[in-house]
């Protein structure tokens, strides 16, 4: 222990307001032992700091800090802490304290204003980190992973449309590339992928029919005509894209899903049902233990429809 920790618990206590009976009392010690400590006389068991750091809402460790600034709530301190740090670590700490809070009924307006700043923070800093991390990928891969690449690049663009205030700026940016790589088939699809993202249906299906008669055997533009034929209510085109694209690519089960999920909203269980354990047929095959697990409650939450 030290010098500091007492000199910090003697503050801690003034801004509370509480006396060293009060504090006593609360942790279930007497008062000369509370004295004790603020004196440094002589110290608390360890395992009475985490009582003592909750009673002030500060951490453990702030016990031992010089400057050490006091919080009415430990939520407050545990903010403080992430917006100082940045690390997912503390953002997970800090919303679990808030989830404690919430299910003994103590967040206030000021609790669920300042989570939502947390969760918003965490946004910003998971977008970057985001983005930083598909440019590595695509740095790395470039030379080495056309595949992978490309799925980085597709992945960043995709982003920025959903997620980023770009989607006008991704549609421009994709018409004159498409313009100075018109035999490309992968920036049609990014150019696709930017009208869907920015929901200008009409556009995108329009482009992916040109797409599909510029590059018929590539199975990606069947992936987001399917997705783009569900959005404008032709379902049956939709489901005859998805197959086309598992036909040409059957290592991709995301349009065997697409099929399922829209059987299933659309109140098709039984149709629903088949599909889903289609894919799990496919995903036993490898033996894919923990893949399966999904399809297959979708499957049997379909059942369980079916018969009401």
């Amino acid at each position: 222990m030290s010098e500091t920790f007492s000199k910090n618990l003697r503050k801690l206590r003034h801004e509370k307001n509480l006396t060293q009976e009060q504090v006593a009392d609360r942790l279930c010690v007497s008062a000369q032992s509370v004295s004790r400590w603020e004196t440094g006389v002589t110290y608390p068991d360890v395992v009475l700091l985490p009582e003592i750091a909750k009673l002030y809402n500060v951490l453990v460790d702030d016990l031992f800090k010089e400057g050490l600034q006091g919080y009415d709530r430990l939520s407050d301190r545990l903010v403080a802490v992430y917006y100082d740090t940045m690390r997912f670590e503390d953002f997970t700490a800090a919303v679990q304290e808030y989830e404690r809070m919430e299910k003994e009924g103590t967040m206030e307006a000021w609790d669920y204003n300042m989570r939502a700043w947390l969760y918003g923070r965490m946004i910003y800093v998971s977008t970057k980190k985001i983005l930083e991390d598909y440019d590595k990928t695509m740095e790395l891969s470039k030379e080495t992973d056309p595949e992978l690449y490309s799925q980085a690049k597709g992945g960043k663009f995709g982003f920025r449309c959903c997620y980023t205030a770009e989607g006008p700026q991704c549609v421009e940016e994709q018409l004159q590339a498409v313009k100075e790589h018109p035999e490309d088939s992968g920036e049609w699809v990014l150019l696709e992928a930017a009208y869907y993202n920015t929901k200008q249906y009409e556009k995108c299906y329009q482009v992916i029919k040109e797409s599909i008669a510029k590059f018929p055997e590539d199975s990606e533009h069947y992936c987001l005509a399917g997705d783009v034929c569900k959005e404008l209510g032709r379902y049956e085109e939709a489901y005859s894209y998805w197959e086309k694209r598992h036909e040409l690519d059957p290592t991709k089960l995301d349009c065997l899903y697409g099929i399922a999920s829209c059987r299933e909203e659309r109140g098709e269980y039984d149709k629903a049902y088949e599909a889903y354990m289609r894919i799990v047929r496919l995903l036993n095959e490898p033996c894919y233990e923990i893949d399966v697990k999904f399809p297959l409650r979708k499957a049997e939450e379909c059942k369980e429809k079916m018969g009401k």
